[in-house]
């Protein structure tokens, strides 16, 4: 601003830096309410009691019936009310075989504690029960049973250094 500037140049600069701040807030109003529709509003302390069960098995050993090595990572949803309560999904190996699959299936807990999952891969080359023994141990330090109805001509295997992670509100 000049002292030599007219009173229509005064009220120009007046209003044109009027139009910039509305365009400003209104860009700012724009972005909050953007922001709110896209992330929602807080949850409430009362979603907290869906939460899963969640259960993983890994962990290898060697099933003396099928002279192999075997291995196994299994995920779970134990105890949930969302739809995939029940469900299994993982990876299973025998090396002798030559056979690593993808396998799901089902878990049940029999005991507290104890869990039982059966699995098979899509074209049933691999058939299979695990279920851990005792007290659940954090890290490599729990005992899995593994039960083979396949490959044939089935057999047992066990293997004490898995990892049986089970994490959710019955934990």
């Amino acid at each position: 601003m000049n002292p030599t500037d007219s009173p229509v140049d005064l009220l120009m600069l007046i209003t044109r830096r009027q139009d910039i701040s509305r365009i400003i807030t209104t860009g700012f109003l724009a972005l909050a309410v953007a922001t709110v529709l896209l992330c929602g509003t807080p949850r409430t302390g009362a979603q907290s009691s869906h939460h899963s069960e969640q259960v993983v098995f890994s962990g290898g050993g060697f099933s003396g019936d099928l002279q192999s090595p075997f291995g196994f990572w299994v995920w779970c949803e134990a105890d949930s009310t969302n739809p995939y309560h029940g469900i299994c999904n993982g990876a299973m190996y025998v090396y002798a075989r030559g056979l690593t699959k993808h396998v799901t299936g089902t878990i049940a807990e029999p005991q507290d504690h104890i869990y039982k999952m059966t699995v098979a891969s899509d074209d049933s080359s691999i058939q299979a029960t695990l279920t851990n023994v005792g007290s659940i141990n954090q890290g490599p330090h729990n005992t899995v049973m593994v039960h083979f109805a396949a490959p044939l001509p089935g057999g047992v295997g066990t293997t004490t250094n898995a990892v049986v992670n089970v994490t959710g509100p019955s934990n």
